[in-house]
């Protein structure tokens, strides 16, 4: 469905609380009309009084924190920490029978809730139906978050945790160095295939499948190494979603013995859903027909959230 031509938004009220207005979701239809969405929305929101934050400081919020699209209410409360707004406006936009659905969903930073408003218009109404909407989404809470609409207070800040893993699936890969001190020296290397399930976020389940090249009776031998773990992450730079992630595995080496692992390592994001994993601190005992060997490891694994 064609859409007319979206507002020009007025000029930014300087006096008004800072508000992100967070662009529209298309879900299902045009993008063009979720950009239709967002624009009748920054114009809306500017004409109300507030202040509607530019659009590049948005982005670059949004991607230093990783957040998902459409943003979850937790995303959207992060956004407003990160940018000192009290107010945060966005919508998801669907289609059905010719016309378009769409919720406005508000989130007003001292409020435990989101505010949501459901609206159905056809394309040259949906414009109106929108303006219509948003001034009862943006009444003042009951909570007063400023003493004059002039100078609004700060946000109330509320102990939240950052998230370290955006996603519950992770899928990644990486290789590993096991080296064996002492008198009878060794090296194996392993090249490996990870999976990655979080039940919450500081806990999750692991299971990774290796090729591994390893030192043997008379020479280089190869074998499959079975890894499967239970994770948990300590803090170490929270706001830059940078962790220590301690790990417990066990696993099977066929013919020889089970593997055991205890990790500590330092991740750090290298994109919106891609981290980098360093296992630092990795002492592994091997079970062996004839002996049992521990070794120090040593690993990167590259992760992408799904």
């Amino acid at each position: 469905m064609p859409l007319p031509p979206a507002p020009e938004a007025p000029p930014a009220n300087p006096d008004g609380p800072r508000t992100a207005v967070i662009d529209a979701a298309p879900l299902g239809v045009d993008r063009a009309a979720g950009a239709f969405v967002t624009d009748v929305l920054r114009e809306a929101v500017a004409g109300l009084g507030f202040q509607v934050i530019p659009t590049p400081e948005l982005y670059t919020a949004a991607r230093d924190l990783g957040l998902s699209f459409p943003p979850s209410p937790e995303g959207i409360y992060q956004l407003e920490e990160a940018l000192r707004a009290p107010v945060a406006v966005t919508a998801e936009v669907r289609a059905a029978r010719r016309r378009y659905l769409v919720r406005l969903r508000v989130r007003v930073a001292v409020e435990p809730e989101e505010r949501v408003r459901d609206l159905t218009a056809g394309q040259f109404e949906l414009g109106d139906a929108l303006r219509e909407a948003l001034p009862a989404l943006l009444v003042p809470p009951r909570t007063p978050v400023a003493s004059a609409p002039e100078a609004p207070q700060a946000p109330v800040r509320r102990a939240r945790r950052l998230r370290v893993h955006p996603r519950r699936w992770e899928l990644g890969g990486g290789l590993d160095l096991a080296f064996g001190p002492g008198r009878d020296s060794f090296v194996n290397v392993m090249l490996a295939a990870r999976a990655a399930y979080y039940v919450s976020d500081r806990l999750g389940f692991t299971g990774s499948l290796s090729y591994a090249n390893l030192r043997g009776r008379q020479g280089r031998v190869s074998n499959a190494l079975i890894l499967v773990g239970v994770e948990t992450a300590v803090d170490l730079v929270p706001q830059s979603r940078i962790f220590i992630p301690l790990r417990l595995e066990l696993g099977y080496l066929p013919a020889n013995g089970p593997v055991v692992r205890v990790t500590a390592g330092l991740s750090f994001p290298l994109a919106r859903r891609v981290r980098l994993e360093l296992d630092l601190v990795s002492p592994t005992l091997w079970v062996l027909p004839e002996t049992s060997p521990v070794s120090l490891d040593l690993a990167a694994s590259v992760f992408f959230a799904l």
